[in-house]
């Protein structure tokens, strides 16, 4: 029955595009008038007049198309282009349908040369979500199809000659745009980065504003942070590799690019730490980027826009941007002044916005004068000096600030101006009782402010004039008191609070607080000084907590203290510190690390400001220090190492198996310690009672270092005490095998001591256990034992104990061990690396041993360099500190580290460009055909397209019935129906339906009720099929004539057991699908109609009820889907 459509019923609808309240129903109007073009159609023209009736013919569907094409487009044309950018993607679908039909017709569309047509597509695909990307990617597809001329806007350039190259770069380009922005699979998009470079480098006919558009979209926070990183990666490799043309990527740089480069996490999540330096790669890409960009412009005009561009985005947004960010865009700007083309002078205007930029506030103390120094080097490469500073005072401010930092007047750790404190004090008070008359007279206005670091020097100068006479006592505690009051009223600024340290822990206070530190009663708290250093050990490294730059200078102070004076360990809480500093050692924040890079930068342009000069000694010299001290601990005060073992011990002997991998409260830094204090604190009396407890922690221990640590602790134990070592076979014979774990501690430890024991008896014996360890089931104790073989060999050829040497079977053991290519390999495992518990115990193979290096590698905590360099300085003082109980060592190369994962570096595209796959994964892709609505009224939009209800009401389990319904969504079926529609909340439902019930009708059905249910379908016309396997059902996708004719092969290949049933499946089809393991129950059978299965070849006699559920349904739409 043909449809009545008159030209000014169409006009009408046009008008209410862009109404608020008639807009929707509108484009649903018109989108299915656009459907019904399918189908013959009636125009009915004023004064009654009719044409007839319009078939599909081409000279016909020129009238239809006209019929709506130039009333819809002047209408699109006019609305404002806010409306392209709302969330509603209906006008898109509208579009999309309206050129499909012309291309589908074979009819030019003249609205493609009119450049707003591209310009609003693009804001469509730039703004949108997924549905409405998909219909732009459509518009955009179609509208090239249908054009017949060339094409000349600033959007699009189409040479119609080359159209068939024009169109599969545009084809390329919309199928990466649909990997990279609407799937967002990253092996996907990984994948197609070497494609993505082809398409945009040279010899592109993708025009710069669909380049930038895809990039943006990729660029947008809405995408995940993965595959931003790796778009972003990929972008600047092909700017700094000059792999295509970046003219006119000038807005997407600003816009798009730079929004996503100067997040905080892309420059944390790159820092890469050596002794040497500190280097932020992303931030150097950042640099390079920029100076290539700017550089590749063609003109001065362009590239001073895009320098004043960069500085308005910096100074936009405000505090909404990593601060170091802005350091790095500078530093881009400038080199792109020193290697790049002349920029002429830049302008007055463009002067006044850097100048704003070198006046922001919040930067770090070492970036901002970076800033300032970067900001100063712009002006002197691009500016007339004489003709700005008339003109500019902001210019003058800005000169004198880097003049100031050149002639080094600034507060450093040596000072005010970069003077000694010699310096600094010439002239002030000599003796404690005149500070304090000055202090006075000033009402302490001398320690105010900046003044504060001179008033320091004046009294380290006085304590460092000789011994304090009791008499000065209070004196001492008043100047100290004063110095710690304006301190904390400064808030302990870092100027301030690096000066008290070394004042507060001088040798003089501290001997002075000894000899006046009385024994303590109940009721005495210690005298005044006591009291005052105890707040300020206590408070201070609180602070080096936070502030990792003052636990350097903190830590030395202390060492001294303790190892010029030994008894203010007993008097001052240093039992507490050296815990606190084990269990929770000061760590440089990555933010703070920042500022040891940019010192770097800064002093290739101020060489005397360099970080020391900032900020004193990096931390690791605090490890030293504190290691030091562990390591040279007074004989006098072992009783507080003592106590500090047992506090370190206590929680790793105490654990309840089972326990995690990983704890936040362990670290290698306190077995480090343990290990080292265990020369000074393990002797006879009390080794029993800490081989139980590290052993006990070594038996639940999992974390192969900790392991390896345990084990050398263990080990040194032994070696101190080997009276207890012989023992130790006897527990590894009588060890319960179900641990393997244990089993190989054990085997291990036994070859640690069996060198320094020199025992012929403890070896053999050893060899012996060794025999059929060595063929254990469990795989662990067998490879432990293969490694310990060799070793122990080895031994006993070097001793010459011919009890080993002269056996057959140990002879032949051996060999087969070593035989092995493992043995051939570098060590790749902490289990693997050897260890002699005597010669490898050394200072620098504790914290800088190989076993930091490999299975998840960690930072060493400070090197031989720091440890040298500490000692070092001891020999400038005059005084005697103890020897080291252990060792040095030898130094041992620098380790690069990143501080912080970084993500998988982006593919290189280079190397695969030439062996780039022509085919790429598209999961979720696009189908044209099923963006297409349905034809009809607007109500028939939303039905679904599969006419087929699945009933799965005898299954329970989730994982079922989650698959089912992601299979029902996908396949397009009207419904799905399970026995509890709680069954939707499981988590096991929801882990295989990936949000699938979301978009699909799923309804309660009880078991008990499904007869009747089918029943009543029945009766409303639908069929009703069983999936299961009976002596009736039909094998799934064949006739019953073909199942009962065997006249050939084929035809008897369709036959399973004689069955001749119908296999095939309904137009409107009800699916059940039985329980797990019963099937269909007898009662639903006797309510279907038939019954289908699948015919298997396998041994295996069922399938999964997903498996079976997509393929009956897959089925359906081969039988019917060319139908519909």
């Amino acid at each position: 029955m043909p449809h009545y459509v008159s030209p000014a019923l169409v006009q009408v609808l046009v008008n209410f595009l862009g109404q608020d309240v008639l807009d929707d129903a509108a484009h649903d109007t018109l989108s299915a008038l656009l459907s019904l073009l399918k189908t013959p159609i009636t125009i009915a023209h004023r004064h009654g007049e009719e044409k007839p009736a319009l078939d599909l013919n081409p000279e016909q569907s020129e009238s239809q198309q006209c019929l709506i094409e130039q009333q819809l487009w002047a209408q699109l044309r006019a609305l404002p282009s806010t409306y392209f950018m709302s969330s509603s993607s209906k006008v898109f679908r509208t579009w999309f349908q309206w050129v499909c039909r012309a291309e589908a017709n074979g009819i030019a569309l003249e609205e493609v040369y009119d450049p707003l047509y591209w310009s609003r597509l693009q804001r469509g695909l730039l703004n949108g979500f997924g549905e409405q990307r998909k219909y732009c990617l459509g518009i955009l597809r179609h509208s090239l199809l249908v054009t017949r001329g060339n094409i000349t806007t600033p959007l699009m350039t189409f040479e119609f000659d080359r159209r068939s190259t024009y169109q599969y770069q545009y084809e390329k380009y919309c199928t990466l745009f649909e990997i990279i922005v609407l799937n967002r699979y990253q092996n996907q998009v990984q994948a197609c980065l070497p494609e993505l470079t082809t398409l945009l480098g040279r010899g592109s006919l993708i025009s710069s504003g669909w380049q930038t558009t895809l990039l943006s979209a990729a660029l947008s926070s809405k995408i995940q942070d993965g595959l931003r990183k790796m778009i972003g990666s990929w972008y600047i490799d092909y700017v700094t590799q000059e792999h295509g043309s970046i003219v006119d990527h000038a807005s997407f740089f600003i816009d798009g690019f730079l929004p996503w480069a100067t997040q905080g996490s892309l420059f944390t999540s790159s820092l890469i730490s050596s002794r040497q330096t500190m280097t932020c790669v992303h931030g150097a890409d950042l640099v390079n980027l920029l100076a290539r960009f700017i550089v590749s412009l063609p003109t001065a005009t362009d590239r001073r826009k895009l320098f004043t561009d960069v500085l308005h985005f910096v100074l936009e947004k405000g505090g909404r941007i990593f601060q170091h960010a802005i350091v790095y865009l500078l530093e881009g700007l400038l080199d792109a002044f020193k290697k790049g083309p002349s920029f002429d002078e830049l302008e007055i205007v463009d002067l006044e916005v850097l100048l704003r930029v070198s006046r922001l506030t919040g930067l770090p103390e070492i970036a901002s004068e970076l800033c300032v120094t970067y900001c100063a080097e712009i002006c002197d490469a691009t500016f007339s000096q004489s003709s700005v500073q008339q003109q500019l005072p902001g210019y003058d401010i800005l000169q004198t600030k880097f003049k100031t930092l050149k002639s080094c007047t600034t507060y450093g750790m040596k000072g005010v101006n970069g003077q000694s404190e010699s310096q600094l004090s010439s002239g002030g008070p000599s003796s404690l009782p005149e500070f304090l008359q000055n202090l006075h007279d000033t009402q302490h206005k001398s320690l105010l402010g900046d003044a504060f670091v001179s008033a320091c020097a004046d009294i380290d100068k006085i304590l460092n004039q000789g011994k304090l006479r009791g008499t000065q006592y209070n004196e001492l505690c008043g100047v100290l008191e004063a110095l710690w009051d304006e301190a904390e009223r400064q808030d302990f600024r870092r100027p301030i609070v690096v000066q008290l340290p070394p004042l507060f822990f001088h040798q003089a206070c501290i001997r002075l607080c000894v000899e006046h530190e009385s024994p303590k009663t109940e009721a005495d708290d210690g005298s005044p000084l006591t009291n005052i250093l105890t707040i300020a050990m206590q408070q201070l490294y609180k602070l080096a907590e936070r502030r990792s730059y003052l636990s350097s200078v903190l830590a030395t102070s202390l060492r001294k203290a303790c190892l010029y004076t030994p008894q203010i360990m007993s008097i001052l809480p240093f039992e507490e510190f050296l815990v606190q500093f084990i269990e929770h050692p000061p760590i440089a924040k990555v933010e703070f690390l920042f500022e040891v890079a940019a010192a770097e930068k800064l002093q290739q342009y101020l060489p005397h400001r360099d970080f020391a000069s900032f900020y004193g000694k990096r931390e690791w010299y605090a490890y030293a220090a504190v290691i030091d001290l562990l390591n040279r601990f007074p004989d006098s005060q072992l009783y507080i190492a003592e106590r500090v073992m047992h506090r370190l011990l206590e929680p790793w002997a105490n654990q309840n198996p089972p326990i995690p991998i990983i704890s936040k409260w362990k670290s290698s830094f306190q077995l480090q310690a343990m290990l080292l204090l265990a020369e000074s604190c393990v002797s006879t009396s009390n080794a029993e009672s800490y081989l139980e407890s590290f052993t006990k922690a070594l038996m639940v221990e999992s974390w192969p270092r900790y392991r390896y640590l345990l084990e050398w602790i263990i080990a040194r134990i032994y070696f101190r005490c080997p009276s207890h070592a012989p023992r130790m076979l006897e527990t590894l014979a009588n060890l319960d095998e179900g641990s393997p774990i244990q089993v190989a501690s054990l085997m291990k430890l036994a070859v640690l001591v069996a060198p320094f024991l020199n025992s012929e008896e403890f070896t053999l014996n050893l060899m012996t256990q060794l025999v059929p360890f060595s063929s254990h089931h469990k795989v662990q104790i067998r490879h432990e034992a293969h490694w310990t073989i060799p070793i122990v060999w080895d031994l006993a050829t070097e001793k010459g104990w011919e009890s080993v040497t002269s056996n057959p079977a140990f002879r032949a053991l051996n060999k087969f061990v070593t035989s092995l290519e493992r043995f051939s390999l570098p060590s790749s495992s902490i289990r693997t690396l050897k260890l002699d518990a005597m010669s490898d115990y050394t200072v620098t193979n504790i914290f800088q041993g190989h076993y930091l290096a490999i299975e998840a590698p960690e930072r060493e905590l400070f090197t031989y360099a720091d440890m040298h360099d500490l000692w070092t300085e001891d020999k400038d003082t005059s005084m005697q500190f103890p020897v080291g109980r252990v060792s040095l060592g030898d130094p041992k190369p620098d380790r690069v580290i990143p501080v912080l994962e970084s993500a998988p570096p982006a593919a290189d595209t280079d190397t695969l460009v030439d062996i780039l796959p022509t085919t790429f994964q598209t999961k979720s892709g696009i189908d044209l055909d099923s963006l297409l609505p349905i034809a009809g009224p607007p109500s028939a939009m939303s039905k679904r397209p599969a006419s087929v209800i699945l009933v799965a009401s005898l299954i329970d389990n989730p994982t079922n019935l989650g698959g089912l319904s992601r299979i029902s969504e996908s396949f397009g079926l009207e419904s799905l129906y399970i026995s509890d529609i709680r069954q939707t909340s499981h988590k096991e439902f929801k882990a295989t339906s990936v949000t699938s019930e979301k978009h699909l009708q799923i309804h309660e059905l009880k078991v008990a009720d499904v007869p009747a249910k089918l029943v009543e379908w029945k009766r409303s016309g639908w069929t009703v099929v069983g999936v299961e396997q009976t002596d009736r059902s039909g094998i799934l996708g064949t006739e019953a004539a073909i199942a009962q004719n065997d006249t050939d092969e084929q035809s008897r290949g369709a036959r399973v057991k004689g069955k001749s049933s119908d296999g095939t499946l309904p137009r409107r089809c009800i699916l059940v699908l039985g329980s797990e393991k019963g099937g269909i129950s007898s009662e639903v059978l006797a309510s279907v109609d038939r019954c289908v299965e699948i015919k298997t070849t396998g041994v295996t006699r069922s399938l999964n009820v997903q498996t079976a559920g997509g393929i009956a349904v897959y089925e359906w739409w081969r039988e019917w889907g060319g139908q519909l």
